[in-house]
């Protein structure tokens, strides 16, 4: 969903940095020299930076407070560096800006050859606010009592993946839509995805692309036994439940692509729609259709 900017004042900013040796000297020199006199020069009394950046600065800022929210948080990198804003993504964050050092950048709006010309216009609230639909996802596990207790969490803006702990085997996925039943998939893996990341790890399985302002989960079987298994697109207003073959070895979940927790296949999963948003700064409208042009060739000749 995309909409105009209210007038925005931005006091307190995060930086998120990649880890590339090759860009390493570029990154140090324009986050040095250029962001942060910027920022500076615009109003901005706290600028706090991740592991990654911290050091690349040489400790000249603090490190970012994960408890704490902040009015913009800027990823310089590629897509993985906006990705793992997410790990730290709070309720009452603000907006995100990516600037593209990576290769794709699907996600990043910033390049940063003109870098000082479009922060200026964001900063003079001269922007559209993308916003994105999270997955959130618990993992439960019986304890010695036999109760359900939650053991883990997360938050996904693209995907949350499901796959076998190890062997390469087939495994049983039971999927139920609130109270309903979905199917029971036998294959590699299952992967949930947001519109968001349906042009990502879905899209390679063979899943559809989903427009970003639909409020929908896609569910696709990674190479799945049945035929006639395909991908299906849900509406986000109901939870979805998920449990296991209980003769599977164990179970892994891969969230982003950034953190990987392991499960036990007598563990239980439930996925929603997460309350919380990402926020995207972008300049212009209609950028959805743009990127899948521009950036994947979508529907061009080669």
């Amino acid at each position: 969903m995309e909409k105009s900017s209210p007038k925005t004042s931005f006091r307190r900013v995060a930086i998120y940095t990649h880890n590339k040796p090759a860009k390493e000297k570029e990154e140090r020199q324009f986050i040095k020299e250029k962001m942060i006199p910027f920022l500076q020069r615009n109003g901005v009394t706290e600028i706090h930076g991740d592991i990654r950046t911290v050091s690349l600065l040489e400790s000249a800022v603090d490190l970012i407070d994960d408890e704490q929210s902040y009015d913009l948080k800027i990823g310089i990198g590629g897509d993985g560096t906006l990705l793992k804003m997410m790990r730290t993504l709070q309720k009452n964050d603000g907006l995100l800006l990516g600037i593209n050092f990576g290769t794709l950048g699907f996600l990043s709006e910033l390049h940063p050859s003109q870098w000082e010309e479009t922060l200026t216009q964001i900063f003079r609230g001269k922007y559209f606010i993308d916003e994105r639909m999270l997955l959130k996802a618990f993992v439960w596990r019986q304890n010695a009592h036999g109760e359900k207790e939650k053991i883990f969490r997360a938050y996904a803006l693209n995907d949350l993946v499901f796959g076998h702990g190890g062997l390469a085997r087939l495994t049983n996925f039971r999927v139920r839509v609130g109270r309903r039943n979905l199917s029971t998939y036998r294959a590699d893996g299952l992967i949930f995805a947001t519109p968001t990341g349906t042009t990502a790890y879905s899209l390679s399985a063979g899943g559809p692309i989903v427009h970003p302002g639909v409020n929908a989960v896609t569910v696709t079987p990674v190479a799945p036994h049945r035929l006639t298994h395909r991908p299906i697109v849900l509406g986000a207003d109901r939870a979805i439940n998920l449990d296991f073959d209980a003769r599977a070895e164990s179970v892994s979940l891969t969230v982003d692509g950034q953190i990987h927790f392991s499960m036990r296949p007598t563990d239980e999963v439930t996925i929603q729609r997460a309350t919380r948003t990402a926020k995207f700064i972008r300049l212009k409208q209609s950028h959805f259709f743009r990127t899948l042009r521009n950036k994947m060739g979508w529907g061009e000749k080669k």
